[in-house]
């Protein structure tokens, strides 16, 4: 029997409704998960800054309260703590709750904060680079005791060294049953899919220059960029500087569903991240049957379809050999489910509460 009555989630961004897919995909279908497994339990959202507007809905049924951040600095930040530990106050204190904080950020400073008030037990869950030393957060987390749970071993050394701090628990996070429904296509038309956000970390100008040397030796290669951020600029402007427009497909910002679409289609991910906790790109490219392309960062496990590449040569090299195998497999990889995950949860859950 599930002991604990409350699961209340802080994070920093939530989706602002049941269409916004691509908000923290991951979450979500944690969120699902719990609320499929625990019927009966009471589940609570908080998210600081975004949505942008402050207020109150439901996601799936579930209750949400926006604080409405805007991702501001100062003073306001510091308001927006304010209304989050305002609205923790005045809900109903049950002590038989786990207060559980996505990201080792604010959302993990305020929860513990409210645990020590409300008498609560805390655990944050680091979900990717908040493990490394540009977190700021984590001097504040390394001066207090709460409880730690990382997704995979090198998430638990990059936390140790970059903050001397002793992750409680590695678990790692599943994918859902249903996040690609339907049949995978026989007829592969994409060679090669970068999906993700464009950002620096990300390196999508060198997924470019990759994509731009493999062209040489498949003259009619079709690859598809999917994602937006801040480096959407340089993008456009090296595809049209390498002549790739004719090779180079650009979507731009994508739907959940509609990325998982284009994966059904896709032979190869190219991920080209210099960090990554756990990729949730990675789990559903595998999950369609697509090899994977990237550095040592961010898989679930090892298998034969990911190749691990140490530089941009060994991922040219990849990517040739898999392209140039007529007897490529597309099979989807079985991969560990989120149901796994949230009932290790739910037991690292009924320990803290037994330890009282």
């Amino acid at each position: 029997m599930n002991k604990f009555r409350q699961l209340i989630i802080l994070t920093p961004g939530f989706p602002a409704d049941e269409k916004d897919t691509s908000c923290i995909s991951t979450l979500q279908d944690f969120v699902l998960e719990w609320q499929s497994a625990f019927p009966d339990l009471k589940i609570d959202i908080i998210t600081f800054q975004y949505p942008h507007e402050s207020k109150k809905y439901r996601w799936h049924k579930l209750s949400v309260y926006a604080a409405g951040g805007k991702d501001k600095g100062g003073v306001h930040r510091l308001y927006t703590w304010l209304k989050v530990f305002l609205y923790l106050l005045r809900m109903h204190k049950n002590k038989q709750a786990i207060v559980l904080s996505y990201f080792l950020t604010e959302a993990a400073i305020i929860g513990w904060l409210f645990s020590k008030v409300s008498g609560m037990r805390h655990v944050a869950i680091a979900a990717g680079q908040d493990v490394t030393k540009e977190n700021k957060y984590l001097r504040w987390l390394a001066a207090v005791n709460t409880s730690i749970v990382v997704f995979n071993e090198k998430m638990k050394e990059a936390l140790y060294a970059s903050s001397r701090i002793k992750a409680s628990a590695v678990i790692p996070m599943g994918v859902s049953r249903v996040i690609l429904p339907g049949p995978l296509a026989s007829n592969r038309n994409i060679d090669v899919l970068f999906a993700g956000s464009l950002i620096s970390v990300k390196q999508p100008t060198l997924a470019i220059q990759i994509i731009s040397q493999l062209q040489h030796e498949f003259k009619a290669l079709h690859a598809e960029i999917a994602g937006d951020g801040s480096e959407r600029s340089h993008v456009l402007q090296l595809i049209n500087e390498l002549q790739l427009t004719g090779n180079i497909a650009f979507n731009g910002q994508l739907k959940r569903e509609e990325v998982f679409a284009k994966m059904k289609h896709a032979k190869i991910l190219l991920h080209t991240s210099l960090f990554e906790g756990q990729s949730a790109v990675i789990s559903e490219a595998l999950q369609a049957g697509m090899y994977v392309v990237c550095f040592d960062v961010g898989r679930i496990t090892d298998h034969p379809k990911i190749h691990v590449c140490r530089n941009r040569d060994e991922m040219l090299h990849a990517l040739e050999t898999i392209l140039h195998n007529p007897q490529s497999d597309f099979s989807p990889v079985n991969l560990p489910v989120m149901s796994s995950t949230v009932m290790q949860y739910s037991n690292l859950f009924h320990q803290l509460l037994s330890a009282r």
